[in-house]
């Protein structure tokens, strides 16, 4: 009999009811759900229905579930339940909150040294429990690597996915071989004997796709990437491995060392376990609590322990906690890199650093105003897709360095430092002659948002010129007028620089004092945001307004670089009807209605002018200020 299809709302086996989907592949979806008799949340996988009356593919579905129960690592996704239900064959398995590597990479371009070393460690710990009791994983790729926030530790944590086409090894029997003809995994990622399908593997050739996913981290680019699948298991098989060098990234002569071993083409020449690779990468990062904070930068840990309930219930919690342990210390001025497509030089990270830290120096363009308010740019943007070509090369001339680097002046303004509002110092708005009295105080931040999220230089810039433009220069001047002077004088100077973060604050507080005076109808905001593209930020999105196919090319080319733009949210495109797109943002609770629309306003002109017709944008969702999601559907 067929399998019904799983959707939102079903109820599976009368124990699980089901949210929304959250991924999925070749081989079936993946839901949210609930367990309704314990209320825990979790992940269920179901196989494709019109594959379920296949008992092959049946039985290789439910081997992942079998593989990790075997292995049973912390560092593996843990797999609570499996069966078959009226939909068919599924596996429940722990629901994780965070992001996929592959995402962050998509968002970062590549990871700092101790972010890198600190993804890849407990990977191999798990691989090397995983090779002890004879699995090999077959398929490691940034995709199958997920950093989770854990609540009940209040860090975060790595998890390795899916064992969906795992090799177990006859520990009385030779090396198996892979079915002649057949050859699983992702062809970036093969070593050169899954790839040549006529060569015996065991846990070494999982460390040749640890050496890939090393290489990618730190450089932004795969080792062997060619136009077509078949032109890149070539080059697996048959082209020399390149350095970290030539790919523009210098480093510890004995790092690119482990790299080329691990990449070597033949197994016996690479390291004989997993577990001795973790160590020598231990090496550049010998510190366990400095590699847990550079895991949390990457994830941007900070927000997500001020959203977690005082009470966490989720992966790691148990009875006794009462609450997560306190946050980390604050992210530094140089934790993040995040390249914003753009015709200038990239901003340095040198130039922002406030302590020792081992990451990426990079080419350093005019140091901005003295008042500017430069923060680390957080790591909670995620701009979601899937594909091959979804993720470009992002190599730079760049070299990573574990020295010391000279700190730069502090910034006038402390991290945390709240704006003041028109409320509480009405004399500001008093000390105006000639100023019409603003109609309501300029809104501070909730008491959990000040100091944690940025804007790009870029919006600043993008808002402020088209404002002149729009209501002109006298009510710009009121509006700076009654900005707060540690704000104001970056836009007096006309010294925001495009590259640089600065507080949502500042953006937050010109954009109240623009409604207040001026911009009475919240529509206007929308198209302040058209007129950015033409102006400020055309140089910004112009690889974008390039024709593109279709609207939904048009969109995931935006995505690139909307998402850039800001320190948060999450950026993808969710299921739409034929013919019309549907744009999510989720997590974009910090987000004000001027906000809001203005970024429906740059969507809708990039678009337009992408597609080349005149694309109609409808808000879905979240037209209301602080609302967790932004949804536009673009016909």
């Amino acid at each position: 009999m067929a399998s019904r299809t799983p959707a939102p709302g079903a109820i599976v086996d009368n124990k699980y009811r089901l949210a929304e989907r959250i991924g999925g592949g070749g081989m079936g979806h993946v839901f949210k759900a609930e367990n309704v008799l314990a209320g825990r949340s979790v992940a269920i996988k179901f196989l494709h229905p019109e594959l379920a009356e296949n008992s092959e593919l049946a039985q290789r579905f439910f081997q992942e579930a079998q593989a990790v129960n075997r292995i049973r690592h912390p560092n593996i996704v843990d797999v609570i339940d499996a069966g078959v239900g009226e939909m068919g064959p599924y596996i429940v398995m722990e629901h994780l909150e965070g992001e996929a590597v592959g995402s962050s990479l998509q968002r970062l371009g590549r990871f700092e040294l101790d972010g890198a070393v600190a993804t890849v460690i407990p990977i191999l710990e798990a691989l090397d429990a995983a090779h002890r009791v004879g699995i090999i994983h077959r398929d490691l790729k940034p995709e199958n690597v997920f950093i989770a926030y854990d609540p009940g530790r209040g860090q975060a944590v790595v998890r390795l996915l899916d064992f969906g086409i795992a090799k177990v090894i006859d520990s009385n029997g030779p090396s198996p071989r892979t079915r002649t003809g057949v050859v699983f995994g992702t062809p970036d990622y093969l070593s050169p004997e899954q790839a040549t399908g006529d060569a015996p593997i065991d846990g070494r050739s999982d460390l040749f796709a640890v050496g890939v996913l090393l290489y990618e981290l730190l450089t932004g680019t795969r080792p062997f990437r060619a136009p077509t699948a078949v032109a890149t298991a070539f080059r697996v098989v048959h082209a020399e491995a390149p350095t970290l060098a030539a790919a523009g990234v210098n480093v510890d002569s004995r790092l690119e060392a482990v790299v080329a071993r691990l990449l070597q083409k033949d197994p016996m020449k690479r390291y004989a376990t997993a577990g001795e690779v973790a160590r020598e990468l231990e090496k550049f990062c010998p510190d366990p609590a400095r590699r847990v904070l550079a895991l949390g930068r990457i994830i941007n840990i900070n927000r997500r322990i001020a959203l977690t309930p005082p009470h966490p219930t989720g992966m790691g919690a148990s009875p006794g906690v009462a609450s997560p342990p306190p946050p980390p210390p604050p992210m530094s001025l140089g934790d993040f890199e995040r390249p914003l497509p753009s015709a200038r030089e990239p901003m340095s990270v040198g130039a922002m650093r406030s302590g020792p830290r081992s990451t990426y120096d990079m080419p350093a363009p005019s140091v901005p105003h003295a008042s500017t308010r430069v923060v680390p740019m957080a790591a909670s943007v995620r701009s979601v897709d899937s594909g091959q070509s979804s993720r470009g090369d992002h190599s730079h001339a760049t070299r990573v360095s574990a020295e010391p680097v000279a700190s730069p002046p502090a910034p006038r303004i402390p991290v945390n430092q709240r704006i003041s509002t028109l409320t509480s110092a009405p004399n500001l708005l008093g000390s105006m002659a000639g100023s019409p009295p603003a109609a309501k105080p300029v809104r501070a931040m909730s008491a959990r948002f000040p100091g944690m999220y940025q804007v790009r230089g870029a919006v600043l810039r993008a808002v402020d010129k088209a404002l002149i433009e729009d209501a002109g220069p006298k009510v710009r001047e009121q509006i700076i007028g009654q900005l707060p002077q540690r704000y104001a004088d970056d836009f007096l100077n006309d010294s925001i620089n495009a590259l640089v973060a600065y507080d949502l604050e500042a953006l937050d507080a010109y954009m109240d004092l623009a409604t207040s005076l001026s911009l009475h109808e919240p529509n206007r905001w929308r198209a302040l945001g058209r007129s950015a593209i033409g102006g400020e930020l055309h140089n910004t999105v112009r690889s974008v307004l390039r024709p593109a196919p279709d609207l939904q090319i048009a969109i995931r080319r935006g995505i690139s670089i909307w998402s850039r733009l800001f320190s948060f949210g999450t950026w993808k495109i969710g299921s739409s009807a034929p013919g019309r797109v549907l744009l999510q943002v989720g997590e974009f609770d910090p987000a004000s209605l001027a906000l809001r629309l203005w970024v429906v306003g740059v969507v809708e002109e990039t678009a337009r002018r992408a597609a080349s017709y005149d694309v109609r944008v409808n808000i879905a969702a979240g037209e209301a200020a602080f609302s967790p999601e932004l949804a536009c559907e673009l016909s």
